[in-house]
């Protein structure tokens, strides 16, 4: 059995707080070295979130995404699973 191949998503607040960028790495390096260049840049963004290579086209549609909608379920579903931990 073939092991899935996983992203590392980063999540970065753009310019305004209504601005949200995802930026996706083949690994989990290159995640936190973009995490810190954000830092160096003073956006603020999310941890490294592990998600298998099949959902990568979600990151296209996410980034083209000019009204929120998915931004909007993306944060429902970070909600619904936060309140599961």
């Amino acid at each position: 059995m073939t092991k899935a191949k996983k992203l590392y998503l980063v999540i970065q607040q753009g310019g305004s707080t209504t601005e949200m960028y995802v930026h996706a790495h083949n690994t989990l390096k290159e995640a936190r070295a973009d995490i810190k260049s954000c830092g160096k840049a003073a956006y603020k963004t999310s941890e490294p979130i592990e998600i298998p290579e099949s959902l990568s086209g979600l990151i296209t549609a996410m980034n083209k995404d000019t009204e929120g909608e998915l931004w909007a379920l993306l944060e429902s579903v970070s909600r619904a699973t936060a309140e599961l931990i």
